[in-house]
């Protein structure tokens, strides 16, 4: 995507340079000389836009998620308009240098490639095409500038061919009909019918603009006059171009046998006629093999397919009979061949494209208000159980959030009758979340490339829950916690299920949280068991306390769509608020530990004026002193830093308190004369000792599945290959003319 924008916009922008040409030609009166030098340049603009459009085709397969390459996007189809015009352009520039016609129509064609980019960036820029693209931008307020730029684009050209027409040279006889003159004009013809056509349709949002201008005008409504862009755009337009594609095939296959003003002596004779059937007879040969990959054709789809084979055969004939190597010939052959490899590359992808993503047996219950359509073309996966669709088994494993992704991790296999893996990949498709991470902007593919088809996967649907904030904060809400008390390895029950404390920990991880020291944590180690199941499953909720925040780490079973917390009042049953609590008073010594019952001490190990600012920050007219105190129970250990705060003559004491184990301390006195530090503390039951509360839900939704939709592409390489090689020969025929060109002088 990075490199797609900059080389589609130096295609367009290198469309000027013929633009310019052409009408230097026709403003001088010169109107043969140009044609010459233009060519490398008409030929090189062809390369970079065509190499665009590739990339944006690529890089839409690659990372969006309509499942394809192109879907006839209204800016798709007036960045490709442009380039097929000057392909036309190119071809009728050919003709008028070799023999002198077609120069009128050469400089038509490069003024309309040109004017068509400036369109195209109005149609982009002005906000006209609303919400029908996903390229256009919002409104720019440029809706005028853009109006006028193009209209002076338009006008200036127009004018001069229009006054000097009778001036451009035409030729007093016409071409012959078996001139590869004749049959490129007339595919420069069928090549501009096809801009016109999805010009057409791609411009109904002009149309009906213009209407409602007119309208306002008359001071009338115009909506009754207002046309509505297909609904299918896909099939609307593949039933146009598909012809035109047959048509260039049959054209360029033929043109490339014939002769610039005929072949004098041998006209459409025996050479030409052999050649010609023998590529076709061996096209058909192909087609009827190729037959057999398809489960079901159309006709109009076989005919294209013929169409295709030929265009292949005769560039591979025409190359073999071209005894020593010539560049240009291998250029022509290059396009000619590689548009033809493009069109069955097309044909292979587009009607053999399979949705294996399914499995109606097993998805019916699991896709909820889904039409039958949508069942037949996604699967819903659980973590961590395989699901089987068309010819591979597939496992969700895991999920993680990355900046502002969740990638998530698809193993995929095949196995054979022993249960043995044959074949075995990974696949991370995503969702991309907004800046704010508030909901989700997109859903990227992931694909797994093989010489002869493509498995492209993408995540249709995730837990909405994880879709955006509301919709959680929703979820949060509807959830119906009950409240019970336990004791450690004692049972609760609740209406669907019994829950028992296994154990309780002082510490635990959470996943991309940063933990950071004095927190203080509890987690409750749970094992839960269905009133019917005979195994039980382990559940561990968590809570964190730091200073005056608190941090829940709900444990959710989506297996028995239980959620499960620990309340916050949990540290009320530790730690009695401080008016409640009677303190017992203690002195030490920097070093110095003292026993404050069974198996307990305080250790005073230093006494400092650095505060940790996230405990507290002194003023300027404060004095703290910190103090810390390390408390062992027998078992466990922790450090409390409690602070002694001087407020002018006030002495505030800033207690601390542990939940495991529980104590209470503050630091009360400083005798400087005996450097004995006065604390106060209170020790607070064992965790273990007590009746812990847990909150329950058991209406708690599904959060680990996902939505899939997998498609396997055939031969979709074919497609990258075929653009490759036709956009290889326009690069070869521009540093050929070139060349030629620097080798004259």
């Amino acid at each position: 995507m990075i490199i797609h924008p900059p080389t589609l916009f130096l295609g367009f922008a290198s469309t000027i340079i013929p633009f310019a040409y052409a009408l230097s030609g026709i403003m001088q009166k010169d109107f043969t000389n140009w044609l010459k030098p233009v060519l490398p340049w008409a030929l090189f603009s062809g390369f970079i836009l065509g190499t665009g459009i590739l990339m944006g085709g690529a890089w839409a397969y690659e990372a969006l998620s309509f499942g394809g390459y192109w879907a006839w996007d209204p800016v798709e189809n007036m960045s490709l308009v442009p380039w097929i015009v000057l392909v036309a352009g190119i071809h009728t520039n050919l003709v008028a240098k070799s023999t002198g016609f077609s120069v009128g129509a050469t400089m038509s064609l490069y003024f309309l490639s040109f004017i068509l980019v400036v369109y195209s960036s109005f149609l982009t820029r002005s906000g006209i095409l609303g919400d029908s693209s996903a390229h256009a931008f919002t409104q720019m307020g440029l809706e005028w500038q853009l109006v006028i730029f193009c209209s002076i684009v338009s006008i200036i050209p127009l004018a001069y061919f229009i006054s000097r027409y009778k001036l451009i040279p035409q030729k007093e006889s016409e071409e012959q009909f078996h001139s590869r003159e004749f049959w490129m004009f007339i595919g420069s013809l069928v090549l501009l019918f096809s801009a016109l056509l999805i010009s057409f349709t791609t411009s109904i949002p002009v149309y009906n603009k213009i209407l409602d201008q007119f309208g306002k005008l008359l001071n009338i409504s115009m909506e009754s006059w207002h046309r509505s862009p297909p609904l299918e755009p896909i099939t609307h337009h593949n039933q146009y171009q598909l012809w035109i594609g047959v048509l260039v095939a049959v054209l360029s296959s033929v043109s490339i046998y014939l002769r610039y003003l005929g072949d004098r002596s041998l006209k459409l004779g025996k050479p030409f006629l052999i050649r010609v059937s023998l590529s076709l007879v061996i096209a058909f040969i192909l087609s009827w093999i190729s037959l057999y990959s398809f489960e079901k054709l159309h006709w109009s789809h076989l005919v294209l397919l013929v169409a295709a084979w030929f265009a292949i055969c005769s560039s591979a004939l025409y190359l073999i009979h071209s005894i020593r190597f010539n560049p240009m010939q291998s250029a022509l052959v290059c396009s000619h061949g590689g548009f033809g490899i493009l069109l069955l590359g097309v044909l292979f992808t587009g009607i053999n494209k399979r949705i294996i993503s399914t499995n109606e047996f097993a998805q019916r219950d699991l896709l909820e208000n889904w039409s039958e359509d949508d069942i037949s073309k996604h699967l819903t996966l659980i973590k961590n159980e395989k699901m089987f669709m068309n010819g591979y088994w597939v496992n969700y494993s895991s999920d993680t959030f990355i900046n502002k992704s969740r990638i998530y991790e698809l193993d995929f296999w095949k196995e054979d009758s022993l249960n043995n893996k044959t074949e075995a990949f990974k696949l991370h498709p995503e969702v991309q979340y907004d800046n704010k991470l508030t909901k989700v902007a997109a859903a990227n593919p992931s694909t797994k490339h093989y010489l002869n088809r493509d498995v492209f996967s993408l995540i249709a649907q995730i837990p909405q829950t994880q879709t955006d904030v509301e919709a959680a904060k929703q979820a949060e809400d509807s959830l119906k916690y009950e409240l019970y008390f336990c004791k450690l390895k004692d049972t609760i029950y609740t209406k669907n299920h019994f829950i028992i404390l296994d154990s309780i920990l002082n510490d635990f991880s959470a996943k991309d949280f940063e933990f950071k020291s004095g927190d203080q944590k509890i987690q409750f180690q749970l094992k839960i068991k269905n009133l019917e199941d005979k195994e039980s499953k382990t559940a561990s909720p968590g809570i964190l306390f730091r200073q005056n925040l608190v941090y829940k780490f709900p444990f959710q079973l989506d297996e028995y769509r239980v959620r499960i917390q620990i309340p916050d009042t949990v540290y009320e049953l530790v730690n009695p608020k401080w008016e409640d609590i009677k303190f017992e008073k203690l002195s030490l010594k920097k070093g110095q530990q003292a026993p404050i019952g069974e198996g307990k001490f305080l250790k005073l190990n230093t006494i400092s004026r650095d505060i940790d600012p996230e405990i507290y920050v002194p003023k300027d007219d404060e004095i703290a002193v910190s103090a810390e105190i390390e408390f062992h129970d027998g078992t466990n250990q922790v450090l409390l830093k409690p602070i002694y705060l001087i407020k002018g003559n006030q002495i505030v004491s800033m207690p601390v308190s542990a939940i495991h184990p529980g104590i209470t301390l503050r630091f009360s006195k400083i005798n400087p004369q005996t450097e004995e530090m006065g604390f106060e503390y209170s020790i607070h039951p064992n965790l273990n000792t007590l009746k812990l509360p847990i909150l329950v839900a058991e209406n708690a939704a599904r959060n680990d599945f996902i939505v899939i939709q997998v498609i396997e592409f055939p031969w979709i390489n074919l497609v990258w290959f075929g653009s490759i090689l036709m956009l290889s020969g326009m690069l070869l025929a521009s540093y050929t003319k070139r060349k030629n060109k620097r080798d004259a002088l």
